[in-house]
């Protein structure tokens, strides 16, 4: 699926095939500044990840490849988790830690919900303890209709498809992710 984007002054506004719209500011704006492991809004979160959308960020898994938050505060691995660690304003600069958490660390920051709760800025989170390879982390951004059989993702999906928003099927999403709220979101 493509992604569209049009500029509005101060604003990018990207618009998908689907009529979704999903909007994010053009540059670095107070709202997107983030105090790292502090509470943070969900209209946060997403600006935040809207921006590594936008800049099309390229995967990596190697963290001498960091890339910039949205407020150039911190700089976080381009893979799947810290893309979430990016968008929740997780600091990679945590004592003891000195990096984004791994797929498998992010539950220390959240708890487990239903699919029947999930908001905006939650997870989608596949874990696989005998296989840490196939692990991965996607944020949910929205259900695709009032039927919630379809949701809108935004991930850091791996060397091939790289940043990208891209609709999942529930009942498929079921078998393999488990969703998650981050305990510091409102």
């Amino acid at each position: 699926m493509s992604k569209v984007g049009r500029r509005v002054p101060g604003v990018i506004a990207l618009v998908t095939m689907s009529g979704l719209l999903l909007v994010a500011p053009a540059r670095a704006a107070p709202v997107a500044v983030a105090r790292y492991d502090a509470p943070i809004g969900r209209t946060q979160v997403m600006i935040r990840a809207l921006d590594w959308l936008r800049r099309d960020i390229p995967y990596s898994q190697d963290n001498r490849r960091a890339r910039w938050d949205i407020g150039r505060g911190r700089r976080y691995r381009p893979d799947c988790s810290g893309f979430v660690a990016m968008a929740w304003a997780l600091d990679p600069r945590r004592a003891g830690l000195g990096r984004a958490p791994v797929t498998w660390e992010l539950p220390r920051y959240a708890t487990r919900v239903s699919y029947a709760r999930l908001r905006r800025g939650d997870i989608l989170l596949h874990l696989e303890p005998a296989n840490r390879a196939a692990e991965h982390v996607q944020l949910f951004a929205g259900w695709v209709g009032a039927s919630r059989s379809r949701a809108w993702v935004i991930e850091e999906s791996g060397r091939l498809h790289g940043m990208r928003r891209r609709t999942v099927a529930v009942a498929r999403a079921r078998t393999l992710y488990s969703p998650y709220r981050y305990r510091l979101i409102s």
